[in-house]
């Protein structure tokens, strides 16, 4: 074969492949499972951050202790995952009693342990307050889209009405397929409240 018959061949093959192919997910709809044990936050918090609570689910029901403690470390190093290391251990107890072969045992009444801190300091009315306690910068940034979207997107969305009352309710509920198929854990430990100063200052950027 001549060589600019080849080059022409070889060029109407790598154009045929140079189109972009369009993927489209259905929207996540998974969720952990509720849970009084202090690392059920945790979990909602760090973990959808990356992958879908079907992740969890989808492991091994016998799997022992060792296996969730290799596992969110393996999370952490070297895949790069931001939790503190002093949330781990209550992380581990949540996906194991949960997920792994410790199902079905008792979560305590009231769990007051260091892990729990976050969730607490969300009682607060300090914007900078809530928005550290419950790791919204770690998907969202001020005017440009990390895990989800930022800002000025939202408030940009809701431009021109009362937008509180239903910003306020995604952040207490949750939910999926509204700004792309990763979906917003529900943070419904917080209160009605504090979720529409969360939503108030989202809405003013």
């Amino acid at each position: 074969m001549p060589i600019r018959t080849l080059a022409a061949a070889v060029a109407l093959m790598l154009a045929g492949s140079a189109g972009a192919l369009e993927i489209h997910l259905p929207p996540e709809t998974a969720a952990y499972k509720p849970s009084e044990l202090p690392g059920y936050q945790l979990v909602q918090r760090n973990c959808m951050t990356c992958h879908a609570a079907q992740y969890a689910s989808s492991q091994p029901p016998a799997s022992p202790r060792a296996y969730w403690e290799a596992t969110v470390k393996k999370m952490k190093k070297p895949f790069g995952a931001q939790f503190a290391d002093e949330d781990m251990p209550a992380m581990v107890d949540y996906l194991v009693k949960t997920y792994g072969d410790e199902r079905g045992a008792a979560a305590p009444a009231v769990a007051k342990t260091a892990a729990a801190a976050p969730a607490a300091a969300a009682s607060g009315k300090d914007v900078k307050t809530l928005l550290a306690a419950n790791g919204c910068m770690a998907c969202h940034a001020l005017d440009q889209k990390v895990v989800g979207p930022g800002f000025a997107e939202v408030a940009a969305r809701y431009k021109g009405k009362d937008g509180v009352a239903a910003v306020a309710a995604n952040i207490r509920n949750g939910g999926a397929g509204k700004w792309g198929p990763v979906p917003m854990p529900p943070f419904s430990q917080l209160s009605e409240a504090d979720a529409a100063i969360l939503a108030k200052y989202v809405l003013s950027r």
